[in-house]
């Protein structure tokens, strides 16, 4: 995970985090496209790829997260 992520806002992270969740939720891996949420969470796709290098490793991150608050 790149720490840049980490190093926003809280309200910046949660945004990020928020659609995510939102488009992950709407569509298949594969169906769900980077800019997209990138749009929702209002950066740029670039910008989401600085902090995350891929789709793989921003849906683990979700993942995870996701699995911290169940447990």
């Amino acid at each position: 995970m790149n720490e840049k992520f980490f190093s926003l806002p809280e309200e910046k992270q949660q945004a990020i985090i928020n659609a995510g969740y939102r488009v992950f939720s709407q569509n298949t891996y594969k169906k769900s496209p980077v800019s997209e949420i990138a749009a929702e969470a209002g950066i740029s796709k670039s910008l989401l790829f600085y902090y995350f290098r891929n789709k793989k490793e921003l849906y683990l991150f979700l993942w995870e997260k996701c699995a911290k608050v169940t447990i």
